[in-house]
This record gives structure tokens, C-alpha cells and sequence, in this order.
């Protein structure tokens, strides 16, 4: 890869429309072919079958924030969904692996990502990551992810 592709698909957006995670080392850059899934990257493209149809992650984006979880990761949709609502917003989420889920092609989604089986992650509709949650967590950390980056105050 070039080292221009390199810093315009490796660009890191660390604007206050994404949640930084508290190790983060702010780096601006990261290498394209090897993503991290930290917020403020392009969301990384993971090949999907969703009922014989091939896709990429890549394809879901564009309309509206996404919500990808894990194989184990059910509750964050169902967060996702009450989060928008309350919000006003469409959250689409999607099971990525387990039952009734996409189909990771490659099994690596939790890689590139950055989480684990029972995490999610958070993507904008410009395809940037907004927010994740490496593992299990509550409910509300979504909303209140959600809110700060749409600069929402809780009611």
C-alpha cells in the first residue's frame, strides 16, 4: 500500500462525534491492512453472507448509525434499538456469527473490530467508528454513547 492510501484510509477522526476509548493513544494514523477497530477509524471491511447473498460490513452503512455485535452480543441490539428510539434515530443492528446472524465468511469480524464475542460496535453513517464496547456492558453505555455523539444532553 502506498503511503498516501495509507493516510487517507488510515485516518483517524477524533472529533468530539466519537467516543475515545480511555487507553487510546490518540494516534492519527493506522495501518489500513491491519485494523484495530478503535473509534475514530474507518470501519473495517469484513466479508458477510446474509442468506446466500455476499456483502461486506461496508455495505450497511451510509443511511443511518449501525450497531454491529458480536455472536454473543443480542443485548446490544436490543440497547441499540431503545437507544434510537428514545433518541429519535434509526440504530440498525446486526448479529455478526451465532444463530440467525451474519455470516463471518473469514471469521475475522472480532478481530478487526476489536471485540470480543459478546461486544459491539458503534458506526456512524459516513462509516467511521463511533463508539465500542469490547465485551458485555450495560445498556445504557450506548444511549449515553449515542448521545454525546450526536452533542445530546440526557433528558
Amino acid at each position: 500500500m502506498s503511503p498516501l492510501s495509507a493516510l487517507f484510509f488510515g485516518y483517524r477522526q477524533l472529533s468530539g462525534a466519537v467516543v475515545v476509548e480511555p487507553d487510546d493513544d490518540g494516534a492519527l494514523l493506522e495501518n489500513p491492512e491491519r485494523p484495530t477497530g478503535r473509534p475514530g477509524s474507518r470501519a473495517p471491511h469484513v466479508r458477510l453472507r446474509d442468506n446466500g447473498t455476499k456483502l461486506s460490513t461496508r455495505d450497511l452503512f451510509g443511511r443511518h448509525f449501525v450497531l454491529l455485535a458480536g455472536a454473543d452480543g443480542a443485548d446490544w441490539l436490543a440497547a441499540g434499538e431503545k437507544a434510537g428510539q428514545a433518541l429519535g434515530i434509526r440504530c440498525a443492528g446486526h448479529l455478526v456469527g451465532g444463530r440467525g446472524g451474519l455470516v463471518d465468511l473469514d471469521g475475522t469480524f472480532g478481530a478487526r473490530y476489536g471485540i470480543r464475542a459478546d461486544g459491539a460496535a458503534l458506526v456512524r453513517p459516513d462509516g467511521v467508528l463511533a463508539w465500542r464496547a469490547r465485551t458485555s456492558g450495560s445498556p445504557a453505555e450506548l444511549e449515553q454513547a449515542l448521545r454525546r455523539v450526536l452533542d445530546r444532553a440526557a433528558n
